[in-house]
């Protein structure tokens, strides 16, 4: 196996924090790495920073694009990669020193597709969390397994993997469909465990999410649609039971009404109810469903929270 790494970095807008994130990718235990920065259409000086990072160390270069989001980002980063072995890191995010040095050795000794850690998430002050985390699946799973496990709950950080170049080829790299902007990793991993690749848990931490108000996850609900569409172009796999989607596709949509609804969005949420009663059985909205969907917000929070949490999610079971 050859152990050099392509690094693929993204990056948008993001001069405040790349020279932190590049340098964690220098200050790697394991040398042998190519970093490939894909400046994706930034306004501000991120380019700049880049290259004066790059002016000195080889093993950085930097690609320019026009605004297409992450998965197109990324997928032009693979094009200029040169590794057999390929990761990822944001440019607001950071890496651990060992992470790379503990991954390979265990990925040779395994001999699996993709290796993803645990890691801290902190905030732009650096404060660290230590209540929350990514609820890794310790050890090794592959294929149906862990297709089910991932269609459940996606349980790895991009910022994590560690993934053979030939397991990505075999799938088609990022769909670049702006429907999934967001979670087209979680797209990817799915689909690479549909196709028989086996991954491989590590609950060590050796990697931090950086949570700041730019963060594509601020609010929830530009994190939870995406989730929602790939979820809804998986749920048709014969892999999965009808219980196991029902379950997810509910969740999802219990989740991201709510999400809507806190943030005052009355018209997607109704919209989205809509859409959910007509994937669930093709259940019609009834009147007193919309009159709901169209109250004062102050009263349809309240509401809310007593339709969109109960367990069987129809509105007419609710007695008033």
């Amino acid at each position: 196996m050859s152990h050099l790494v392509s690094v693929i970095m993204p990056a948008y807008n993001s001069a405040r924090y790349i020279a932190e994130s590049m340098e964690s990718v220098r200050a790697q235990t394991f040398q042998d790495w190519e970093l490939v920065v894909v400046d994706d259409g930034s306004a501000d000086e991120t380019g700049e920073v880049v290259r004066r990072f790059a002016d000195g160390d080889a093993r950085v270069r930097c690609v320019r694009r026009p605004n297409g989001g992450q998965a197109a980002a990324r997928n032009t980063g693979l094009r200029e990669a040169k590794g057999e072995l390929v990761a990822f890191l944001d440019a607001d995010d950071l890496w651990l020193p060992e992470k790379l040095a503990a991954q390979i050795p265990l990925m040779e000794e395994t001999g699996v597709d993709l290796v993803y850690t645990d890691g801290y998430i902190f905030s732009e002050e650096g404060d660290v969390s230590p209540e929350e985390r990514f609820h890794v699946l310790p050890g090794e799973a592959r294929g149906t397994e862990m297709f089910r496990t991932l269609f459940e709950s996606n349980r790895i950080g991009t910022l994590s993997v560690l993934v053979k170049r030939a397991a990505l080829d075999a799938v088609g790299l990022f769909d670049e469909d702006r429907a999934y902007q967001n979670s087209e990793d979680y797209d990817l991993w799915l689909r690479l465990a549909r196709n028989g690749a086996s991954f491989y848990g590590m609950t060590e931490k050796l990697m931090r999410y950086r949570r700041h108000a730019a963060s594509t996850t601020h609010t929830a609900s530009k994190l939870l649609a995406p989730m929602l569409a790939v979820v809804l172009k998986h749920a048709p796999d014969t892999a999965l039971d009808s219980a196991l989607v029902k379950r997810r596709v509910r969740g999802l949509y219990r989740d991201l009404i709510s999400s809507l609804v806190s943030e005052g969005r009355f018209e997607d949420a109704r919209r989205r109810m809509q859409d959910f009663y007509a994937w669930d059985g093709g259940a019609p909205v009834t009147a007193l469903q919309r009159l709901l969907l169209h109250l004062a917000p102050r009263r349809y929070n309240y509401i809310s929270r007593e339709v969109l949490y109960r367990a069987e999610w129809h509105l007419s079971n609710l007695k008033f």
